[in-house]
């Protein structure tokens, strides 16, 4: 169930989102009507377990095809070029996959660096913005009620005055 106030995904059972906190009591025994039979939520939740066995028995298929591939490409290696290339290959496939790990993991140590702030961020930095304007470029207007304890005539009021 979803909060109607803030859209925060619930439980069906939670008392309160917990999102914004709003109490889903009154919410969810309005809703009650709507949700699926028991049968047809047992049901959806078989064919959503279901679908992600698929989709893990594809990837574990596809990572076997993969490895075949490779064996195969390797096994043609060997008959073609001899085994002391194929050893060097995965040697020199070793050593440069290592020096690219090193390369990736010191790059932005040296490389992506933040840059320095313009002067006119450093003082903008340092300044203090706690105080208030000490040279005002504008005189406050009077109100209207200041200083007066007259009260002001109505129209319906009869003046006995």
């Amino acid at each position: 169930m979803f909060c109607p106030n803030c859209g925060t995904k619930n439980l069906v059972d939670q008392n309160y989102c917990r999102g914004c906190g709003l109490k889903l009591n009154a919410i969810a025994e309005a809703v009650a009507d709507q949700f699926p039979s028991k049968e047809y939520a047992e049901l959806m939740r078989r064919r959503e377990r279901f679908e992600k066995l698929g989709v893990f028995s594809l990837s574990i298929a596809g990572i076997i095809g993969f490895a075949i591939l490779l064996f195969k490409a390797a096994e043609y290696k060997l008959i073609l070029l001899g085994p002391e290339v194929l050893y060097g290959s995965a040697i020199a496939a070793l050593i440069g996959f290592m020096l690219l790990s090193v390369f990736f993991f010191n790059y932005p140590k040296f490389f992506l660096k933040a840059k320095d702030r313009s002067p006119i961020e450093n003082e903008l930095a340092g300044a203090s913005t706690a105080k208030l304007i000490e040279d005002r470029p504008f005189e406050p207007a009077r109100s209207v009620t200041e200083h007066t304890t007259d009260f002001l005539r109505s129209p319906n009021r009869k003046d006995n005055s």
